[in-house]
């Protein structure tokens, strides 16, 4: 271990400690956030089919937070920890809402079982109460 590994940053860019460590709060509020609308969905009579689901690098597919599924409805579900509920909206970019919209294609192609369900995307935003809030159907993936 050389003395500039603890400043490697995400794909080799170099940080100083303190945005690493930033980095490093983030990621850990991410993930409880996920975990808390995971939990949600549970005791809402969801089932979570995968989390941090995750393509190829390269692949351009990006990352699925939570994919969960209710009777006939499949959830695509991009969880949003922010302070202000609009701007949990507004951080889901048009570009991060194709990857999710192109994962969620590859996603369903490779489960027989989910051809004939109705596909969803959601946002679930963890805010200061901890009480994740949905926003079933926040977007509809734009045609070609």
């Amino acid at each position: 271990m050389s003395r500039f590994d603890s400043f490697r940053g995400q794909r080799g860019r170099f940080l100083p400690p303190s945005q690493k460590q930033k980095r490093v709060q983030a990621e850990l509020r991410g993930r409880l956030a996920e975990s808390l609308c995971a939990a949600r969905l549970l005791l809402t009579g969801w089932r979570i089919l995968a989390r941090r689901l995750k393509a190829k690098a390269g692949s351009g597919l990006g990352e699925v937070d939570i994919v969960a599924r209710r009777g006939a409805v499949i959830a695509f579900i991009e969880v949003k920890a922010r302070l202000d509920p609009t701007a949990a909206l507004d951080a889901v970019t048009a570009m991060q809402r194709a990857r999710i919209a192109r994962a969620a294609d590859v996603f369903i192609q490779r489960r027989a079982e989910c051809a004939d369900c109705e596909i969803r995307f959601d946002v679930m935003i963890v805010s200061r109460s901890f009480l994740p809030k949905r926003i079933a159907d926040a977007w509809r993936p734009e045609l070609p």
